[in-house]
């Protein structure tokens, strides 16, 4: 299983960006892995654009034997797990700060990719 954070800021709004970043996590998934897990702390654009990632690669997942499932949390909850987490992607624009779960992610050894665009 391999489980995957993403947070943005509220102005980001590039999905071919997300769609990288995703692709990004994705091949970091092994083979025996057999389910690809989002969890989105928002806010509502880059839970949006997790949520359309889901829907739309569930088909040609589940061709693979793999199962991708999206989850809404809060930032807190992210945080409070992120130890539990094999991806961390945070969506920005150009000179937006990053939140504290980058630093919280990059503190645990978690492979943190930060898009700023």
């Amino acid at each position: 299983m391999m489980i995957v954070g993403v947070q943005g800021t509220g102005s980001f709004n590039n999905y071919n960006i997300f769609l990288r970043s995703m692709a990004v996590a994705l091949s970091e998934l092994a083979e025996t892995d057999k389910e690809f897990l989002i969890y989105s702390a928002g806010p509502n654009n880059i839970n949006m654009m997790a949520m359309e990632f889901a829907n739309l690669s569930e088909r040609g997942m589940k061709s693979r034997g793999k199962l991708i499932k999206f989850f809404k949390v809060t930032p807190e909850w992210l945080e409070e797990n992120i130890k539990d987490f094999n991806h961390f992607a945070f969506l920005s624009n150009p000179k937006e700060p990053v939140s504290k779960i980058v630093h919280s992610s990059k503190l645990n050894n978690i492979n943190t990719n930060v898009y700023t665009f």
